[in-house]
C-alpha cells in the first residue's frame, strides 16, 4: 500500500508576487553576471542580489554596468539560494526567447485576470514551452489532452493557455496542437497563490503523491526538495496523473526504438515505472502506453542522476 504524506508544495523558497510591470525608479542596480538576452544577475542599491527578467535587458550589457528600470519587467527577489540557482541553470540550458514567451504569457493572465503568480512559475513554464517546441519538432504530439473538461472546470487558465499557443506560434513559427492548452492550463493551476482544488485535482494530486512515493521507496531517496530536477520531476508527474484521470494517455507508436533504447539503457527505473504500472492496474485498472512509461522513466533518470 502507497502511504499519502502532505499535499506536494510547488516551491519552498521565499516568494514575491509581482501584479503588473515595473514602473518608476528601481534604485542603483548594477550587472553581476548576464545570464542570457533577457535576464541578469544584479546588485540593487542595498547590495542585495536579485535577478532580472526583461526583453533583451542583457544584451551586450558589461559588468558593473548600471539597469535601465524601463528594461526591467520583473524583478526576483532571492530570499534564498534556490530561486538563483534554478534560473542559472535553466538560462544555461535554455534560449532566452522562452523566458520572453513565458514572461508574454504569464503578464497575459496576470494584466486579465489578475492573477497572483507564484514566482516558480516563470521556470517551469519557460522549461514546458522549451520542451513542447522540441517535441512537435520530433513528431511528438499529445492527443486530446484533457482540453473539454479544463474548459469547463477552469475557464480562465483555458483562456491563457489558448493565448499561450498562439504565441509559441507567433515567436517560434511552430504550430503548436490546440491539445496543448490543456497542458499550459494546468500550469496556471498549480502556479497561482491559493487556487482552489476540484474534484479531479484531488485525485490528481493522490496519483502524483503515491507515484513519487513509489519513486523514493524503490531507490531508497531521500528527495532534495530544492533540486531543479525535483520540481521537473513534480511537474511531469503532475501532467501523467492529468492525463490518466481524463484517460488522455500519450499514444504508442507500432514500432518505437526510442522506447525499446530507453528500456535498455535505464534498466533499474524501467522496474520502477513497471511499479508504478502495477500500482495504477490495481487502484483505476489503467495501464501506462509505451511512450508514457518511457517518458516516466527518462524523469526518473533524471533525478537519479542529482542523487
Amino acid at each position: 500500500m502507497v502511504s499519502e504524506g502532505n499535499p506536494i508544495k510547488w516551491s519552498r523558497f521565499s516568494l514575491s508576487y509581482f501584479t503588473g510591470r515595473v514602473n518608476g525608479e528601481n534604485g542603483s542596480m548594477q550587472v553581476v553576471k548576464v545570464l542570457n538576452n533577457s535576464l541578469i544577475l544584479a546588485v540593487n542599491e542595498n547590495g542585495e542580489e536579485v535577478i532580472l527578467m526583461g526583453k533583451g535587458i542583457g544584451y551586450k550589457k558589461s559588468i558593473g554596468e548600471k539597469i535601465v528600470s524601463s528594461q526591467i519587467e520583473k524583478i526576483f527577489e532571492l530570499k534564498d539560494k534556490k530561486l538563483k540557482r534554478d534560473m542559472i541553470r535553466l538560462a544555461i540550458d535554455t534560449k532566452s526567447i522562452y523566458f520572453e514567451i513565458a514572461n508574454q504569457i504569464i503578464q497575459y493572465a496576470i494584466d486579465k485576470y489578475e492573477m497572483k503568480i507564484l514566482d516558480y512559475l516563470y521556470l517551469s513554464l519557460t522549461d514546458h514551452i522549451s520542451f513542447c517546441v522540441k517535441r512537435v519538432l520530433d513528431g511528438v504530439v499529445i492527443s486530446n489532452y484533457y482540453v473539454r473538461e479544463m474548459q469547463r472546470l477552469n475557464p480562465k487558465e483555458f483562456d491563457v493557455g489558448c493565448y499561450a499557443i498562439q504565441v509559441i506560434q507567433d515567436r517560434t513559427g511552430v504550430e503548436i496542437p490546440k491539445d496543448e492548452i490543456g497542458n499550459i492550463a494546468f500550469h496556471f493551476i498549480n502556479g497561482q497563490v491559493d487556487h482552489p482544488f476540484n474534484e479531479l485535482s484531488l485525485k490528481m494530486e493522490k496519483i502524483t503523491r503515491n507515484i513519487l512515493h513509489i519513486v523514493k521507496l524503490h531507490f531508497h531517496l531521500v528527495y532534495n526538495e530544492n533540486d531543479f530536477a525535483y520540481s521537473r520531476f513534480i511537474t511531469h508527474a503532475q501532467l501523467l496523473a492529468q492525463r490518466i484521470v481524463s484517460n488522455q494517455m500519450v499514444e504508442s507508436s507500432e514500432k518505437d526504438v526510442l522506447v525499446e533504447s530507453v528500456k535498455n539503457s535505464c534498466k533499474e527505473e524501467f522496474l520502477c515505472v513497471e511499479r508504478i504500472n502495477m500500482y495504477l492496474e490495481k487502484e483505476f485498472n489503467i495501464t501506462l502506453t509505451d511512450q508514457e512509461q518511457m517518458y516516466l522513466t527518462i524523469h526518473i533518470h533524471r533525478i537519479l542522476e542529482k542523487k
